[in-house]
């Protein structure tokens, strides 16, 4: 509604002005959380407040994310020019669009479907600037609800495959970040054993690569695929699969994202992950 458009553009404005005079990112981050729509079973799980926590993350480590936001928007620009139509585009993982060519994409598809569980602030005031924009709040795994009553079946995604006005499908910097906070929740809420959490990782992560092949468009695949924690002298600590170690069957370019610099998590340690951007996966062997 345009009441809700007007409120979310003054609280915005309200935000910065508030940052700038006190710098009290909690107290932001407590209303934030207050006043953003989310659905029960997320919320629980925890999908609200890590959405939270990435704007703020985000102001802190602006100048180091910079080159890992820039390629995603590049490999996105890649994946337009390999669409032959212009319908629609559906971006999974939209987040809080920090990753997405929004001019781009509006520019050349009539509708944007923006799809996540959480559609925060951020991403809001976007979409209202773009009125062929949508938000989609939706289950990108389908399965949220099994889980959160303890039901350990993963589902096989297959909303929108019935679509063919759909030219382009994005996964953006989901792929490794689908099982996260459900592991958790079965883990600290369920006490599903360290097992069946990694059968049930593994599973979603398969779940959602197969889902992507059955899309008759293009598909354009962004994903961390390993995870790398260095000490405070720069020397490699420990190197590890970000996708549970399942096989990643894509020729793929990749970069280094810096996550958590020196200090951003602890001052031991730092965070970096190995990004892979797929333009159109239907130009891999599978």
């Amino acid at each position: 509604p345009a009441s809700t458009n007007i409120q979310t553009a003054l609280y915005l404005q309200y935000c910065q002005y508030i940052e700038k005079k006190s710098g009290v990112s909690m107290l932001l981050e407590a209303m934030t959380y207050a006043i953003t729509p989310c659905p029960y079973q997320a919320r629980r799980m925890g999908f609200l407040r890590e959405n939270i926590s990435i704007i703020s993350r985000h102001r802190r480590c602006k100048k180091v994310w910079s080159h890992h936001l820039s390629k995603s928007r590049e490999v996105i620009k890649t994946a337009i020019t390999k669409t032959t139509g212009d319908n629609r585009v559906i971006v999974f993982g939209a987040g809080l669009g920090y990753d997405l060519p929004l001019e781009e994409l509006t520019a050349h598809f009539k509708e944007v479907l923006l799809v996540d569980l959480v559609h925060s602030l951020p991403i809001r005031w976007m979409a209202w600037r773009n009125p062929t924009t949508k938000l989609i709040t939706h289950d990108i795994t389908e399965s949220l609800d099994n889980l959160f009553a303890g039901n350990l079946n993963i589902r096989s995604p297959s909303r929108f495959l019935a679509d063919y006005q759909t030219d382009l499908i994005i996964s953006s910097n989901i792929l490794s970040q689908l099982p996260t906070l459900p592991a958790a929740y079965l883990e600290d809420d369920l006490k599903v054993s360290q097992d069946d959490i990694q059968a049930i990782s593994k599973a979603i992560i398969q779940c959602h690569l197969d889902y992507l092949r059955k899309f008759s468009g293009t598909v354009c695949l962004i994903t961390d695929i390993e995870r790398e924690i260095w000490d405070a002298n720069g020397k490699l600590i420990k190197k590890f699969s970000a996708i549970n170690d399942m096989p990643f069957p894509w020729p793929n370019k990749t970069w280094i994202w810096e996550i958590a610099p020196l200090g951003e998590e602890s001052n031991d340690y730092s965070v970096k992950h190995k990004v892979a951007g797929i333009s159109n996966i239907t130009d891999s062997i599978l």
